[in-house]
C-alpha cells in the first residue's frame, strides 16, 4: 500500500457504500468517517444526511472548501458546514424508523421514507470486536478491568434501528479481533436475532487488512474482502477467532487516481489520513 495508506482506503471503500439520499452518523473520532462522506457527497451522493457533533449539526460538504479535515465531531468548526443545528436531545425525538419492522422489510411501504435523524448507515468503533460483531467500548479485563475505554455514549439506541452498521478498527490483531469481548457497548448479530431486535446488527467488519461479513446460517465473522496487498494468511495469523472465507472471497480495488486526487485534493489537504 506504498501509494495510499490504509486510512485512505478504508474511507474510500466506506465512500463507495454510501448511496445519494442516505442519512447517516458516526462515533466523536472518526476521521475515516467523515472523509468517506465527504468523498462521496463530492462525487456520487450530493444528497446525503451527515449528523455529526454532539450539538448535532447537519453537514453538506458540497462546493464547500475544506481546510482541513475534522479529526473530531464534537468539534464546532465544523458548524461552517452545518446546514442545520439543533440540541442533542432532540436527536432522540426522531431516532426511531418510520413504520418500525415495516420500515426494513424491501418491499414495504415505509422503505425509502426517512424521518429527520434516522441513520441508513452508523460507523462506530470498538477496542475490541468478535466473531458475532459485538464491538466493546467500555473497557478491557475481567472479572477486573484493566483499560477502561470510552463507554457506550448511547450507541444502543442507534445500534436498535440503523438499518446498516458498520464497525471498524484502527489495527488487526488478536488483542482487538477477539473470541469474545470482555464487554458490550454495541449488539452484534446473534444478540440482535436472538432478542428479534429490528435491525439485524453489522453489515461488515472492516479492518485494515479486510472486510468481515457474517454467515447467514451461524451470524459468524466470515472473511469477505481482502484490502490491497493483504492476504489469507496474515488475516489468519493476526485475528483472534475462527472465521469462515466467502465463496466470493475477493481483493477490494485500490483507490482510482480521480478518488485519490480528490481525497487528497480538495477534502484531506493536510495529510490527517495520511498521519
Amino acid at each position: 500500500m506504498s501509494d495510499f495508506t490504509w486510512k485512505e482506503m478504508m474511507a474510500i471503500v466506506f465512500a463507495r457504500e454510501i448511496e445519494d439520499g442516505d442519512s447517516l452518523t458516526a462515533g466523536a473520532h472518526t476521521e475515516i468517517f467523515f472523509a468517506a462522506t465527504m468523498l462521496a457527497q463530492k462525487t456520487h451522493a450530493p444528497n446525503i444526511k451527515l449528523q455529526l457533533g454532539g450539538t448535532c449539526f447537519l453537514c453538506n460538504v458540497v462546493g464547500q472548501d475544506i481546510e482541513r479535515l475534522p479529526m473530531t465531531s464534537t468539534s464546532y468548526d465544523i458548524l461552517k458546514f452545518a446546514e442545520s443545528v439543533h440540541d442533542h436531545p432532540e436527536t432522540f425525538l426522531f431516532y426511531s424508523p418510520p413504520g418500525g419492522r415495516e420500515y426494513y422489510k424491501d418491499d414495504g411501504p415505509y422503505r425509502d421514507i426517512n424521518h429527520f435523524w434516522f441513520a441508513d448507515r452508523f460507523f462506530v468503533g470498538g477496542i475490541q470486536v468478535d466473531k458475532f460483531g459485538n464491538a466493546n467500548m467500555i473497557g478491557v479485563g475481567k472479572p477486573k478491568m484493566t483499560f477502561r475505554g470510552p463507554g457506550t455514549i448511547g450507541i444502543n439506541d442507534i445500534a436498535l434501528s440503523v438499518r446498516y452498521p458498520y464497525v471498524f478498527l484502527t489495527a488487526h490483531d488478536k488483542r482487538r479481533l477477539v473470541d469474545q469481548v470482555d464487554y458490550i457497548s454495541f449488539p452484534g448479530r446473534k444478540i440482535c436475532r436472538e432478542n428479534d431486535f429490528p435491525a439485524s446488527g453489522p453489515k461488515w467488519i472492516v479492518s485494515p487488512l479486510c472486510i468481515f461479513d457474517f454467515d447467514p446460517k451461524t451470524d459468524t465473522a466470515r472473511l469477505a474482502a481482502l484490502m490491497p496487498g493483504a492476504t489469507v494468511e496474515q488475516i489468519k495469523e493476526n485475528t483472534g477467532f475462527d472465521f469462515g472465507v466467502s465463496e466470493d472471497l475477493n481483493t477490494i480495488e485500490p483507490p482510482t487516481p480521480d478518488e485519490l486526487g480528490l481525497l487528497r485534493g480538495e477534502i484531506d489537504r493536510t495529510g490527517v489520513l495520511r498521519q
